[in-house]
C-alpha cells in the first residue's frame, strides 16, 4: 500500500516550526528508513502521518486517497512509538488485542503472539515484562489490525547489541509478512542499510 506525503508543514502553538514542506513517496510493500539529527522533525512527521497531530499545511495520501482529514483509527496506519504507552495492569495478550477490542472486532491474537515469540509471557501483566518483551508487544499493537502503512519510531533505541539484532530480524520478518509500506526512523545508518530498501535523510530546520 503506497504512502505519499506532500508539502507537510507543522508549527507548534508557540510558533516553533517542527516540519517545513516535507514530501516523500513510499511504494507498496517498500521499507524506507528516515534518518536525521535529533530535533529535525522525524517523530512529528510520523505523528502527522498517523493522524495524531494535525499538520499546519500539506496532505497525506494512502493508496492515492487523501486521509488528511480522516481520524487516526480509520487511516489503516499502525505506529510503534519510542515511548509506547501501555495499559500496565493488563496482560500482554490484552494489550496487543486492545486496538481490536476498541473497534469491536475479534480479539484472537494468538497467531501474532506466537510470531513475536511472546507465548511464554502472554498472561503476564505488561508491567512485569522486560524491555525487549515490551518492544515486541509494541510491535504487536502496531500490526494487530493489519495496517496498510506501518510507522516505526526508533524501535531499537536503548537495546543491547544482541537484542537489537534480534529485533531487527523480527521487524524484517513482520514487514515481509504484512507487505505494508513501512517507514522506520533510526539514527543508525548501518541499521538503515541492513533493513531498508531506501534511506531518506531529513535535514535540520535553519
Amino acid at each position: 500500500m503506497s504512502l505519499v506525503v506532500e508539502n507537510l508543514s507543522h508549527n507548534y502553538s508557540e510558533g516553533r516550526t517542527a516540519l517545513q514542506e516535507v514530501s516523500l513517496d513510499i511504494k507498496d510493500g517498500e521499507m524506507v528508513a528516515l534518518v536525521g539529527h535529533s530535533g529535525c522533525g522525524k517523530t512529528t512527521l510520523l505523528h502527522c502521518i498517523a493522524g495524531l497531530i494535525d499538520p499546519s499545511l500539506g496532505s497525506v495520501y494512502i493508496d492515492g486517497n487523501d486521509v488528511s482529514d480522516i481520524k487516526p483509527h480509520q487511516r489503516g496506519v499502525g505506529i510503534m512509538m519510542q515511548d509506547q504507552p501501555f495499559y500496565e495492569h493488563l496482560t500482554v495478550e490484552q494489550n496487543i488485542a486492545f486496538p481490536l477490542r476498541s473497534r469491536g472486532e475479534n480479539t484472537d491474537v494468538a497467531e501474532i503472539i506466537d510470531s513475536l515469540h511472546l507465548s511464554g509471557v502472554v498472561k503476564q501483566t505488561i508491567s512485569t515484562c522486560s524491555g525487549g518483551e515490551r518492544r515486541r508487544v509494541a510491535i504487536g499493537r502496531a500490526i494487530v489490525h493489519q495496517p496498510r502503512v506501518l510507522l516505526l519510531d526508533e524501535p531499537f533505541i536503548s537495546l543491547d547489541k544482541e537484542l537489537r539484532e534480534s529485533m531487527q530480524k523480527l521487524i524484517k520478518s513482520v514487514h515481509e509478512a504484512s507487505n505494508a509500506s513501512t517507514l522506520l526512523v533510526t539514527h543508525h545508518y548501518e541499521e538503515a542499510e541492513a533493513l531498508c530498501d531506501r534511506i531518506i535523510k531529513m535535514e535540520p530546520l535553519c
